[in-house]
């Protein structure tokens, strides 16, 4: 199985060890007779669709079930945001005023709690649809919800979730950034909705002369800046994980009080259209990720660019190199920063002694 600094390890079915954003679990078989198992007698461990993990068979419930996604605030008074180093994806966009939001999407690891929520924006349907599930926000602008609720997705707001037991107001935040989702009752409510696709490809092998991935053949960075207008996400590759710094100061998780962290960073150049104008608050931008791109994965400490390709609204964005093949990342939990090609930029800082680092090209 694939190995790397980052501490994922599979060995054998007696000992399996997962890392999910820097965080191990170990699931131990326990022989109390002295018999060895036969092989076949060890049922398969269970890989996760969104980030392409092992569990062992039985030990990991949520993986049966929906993704549960979150519009996440992410001003200065919403944060620390709790619950976001439990996800498995989370997209970094851009909303009014240059500032940005995420989407953000549990399935693996689902917290007890998440939050703060925030209203949706007209992006969020072509890039939630895919995964299928639940989506939860707090209400937006008419044309947003209606597209939000032509997916088919479940929508769960403020109004549909009153007296489930799933959404609640806490009382130690300030209103509007009080409205957090209770996840796993949540998801538990919808289990008939099902598992969401396998997403993307993850490595699993290191030594396969056909795989293409960043931690394999990219070049070597210390950390990449995604700027937007009023927003500044950076990324430091430290103890063999990335940790966001979100303007000027770390993020954290109000949950465990950590810092935010990724094994893999996809950085995506991409299109804005500024034709929605609201009459209160101006033009609200919409990312366009459905087309074509260039972009850049980070992986295991390095580099590598790409070409995003996403075809329809229900489709998963690909990533593919410069000879098109598919580009394989890490298992583990894979943050987008979605950077306007035309206000956005992104610089990487490349590791003593490399030259002609990877910079996503708009």
């Amino acid at each position: 199985m694939f190995s790397t600094s980052r501490g994922i390890r599979v060995i054998t079915a007696v000992l399996a060890v997962n890392l999910v954003g820097g965080c191990a679990a170990v699931a131990v078989t326990n022989n109390t007779d002295g018999v060895q198992p036969s092989a076949s007698s060890t049922p398969a461990p269970v890989v996760a669709p969104l980030t392409g993990l092992e569990y062992p068979a039985g030990t990991n419930n949520f993986l049966a079930g929906p993704v549960v996604m979150g519009k996440i605030d992410n001003s200065p008074e919403a944060r620390p945001q709790q619950g976001l180093n439990s996800t498995d994806v989370v997209f970094d966009e851009m909303v009014e005023g240059g500032l940005t939001r995420f989407l953000a999407v549990w399935h693996s690891k689902m917290p007890t709690e998440f939050g703060p929520l925030r209203s949706v924006r007209p992006m969020d349907p072509d890039l939630a649809t895919a995964f299928g599930g639940i989506i939860s926000y707090s209400g937006g602008q008419r044309p947003f919800v209606n597209a939000m609720r032509a997916t088919g997705l479940y929508n769960a707001d403020e109004t549909s979730e009153v007296g489930k037991g799933t959404m609640e107001r806490v009382s130690n935040r300030v209103a509007p950034h009080n409205l957090f989702v209770k996840a796993q009752n949540l998801q538990a409510a919808h289990l008939p909705l099902g598992a969401p696709k396998p997403f993307l490809s993850f490595l699993s092998d290191a030594h396969d002369a056909n795989v293409v991935s960043a931690a394999i053949s990219g070049t070597p960075v210390l950390s990449v800046k995604a700027q937007f207008p009023a927003a500044t996400a950076l990324w430091t590759w430290q103890n063999g994980l990335w940790h966001r710094t979100q303007d000027g100061k770390a993020l954290t998780d109000a949950a465990d009080g950590k810092q935010i962290t990724a094994v893999n960073v996809v950085v995506l150049r991409v299109a804005i259209d500024r034709s929605f104008r609201d009459p209160k608050y101006g033009f609200v931008p919409k990312t366009l990720l459905e087309g074509t791109g260039k972009g850049t994965v980070f992986d295991g400490g390095k580099a590598l660019d790409v070409t995003w390709t996403k075809s329809t609204q229900a489709g998963y964005v690909q990533l593919t190199d410069s000879k098109g093949q598919t580009v394989s990342l890490l298992p583990g939990n894979t943050w987008f920063e979605l950077v306007p090609s035309d206000v956005g930029k992104v610089t990487v800082a490349a590791a003593p002694g490399q030259a002609g680092t990877p910079t996503p090209k708009s």
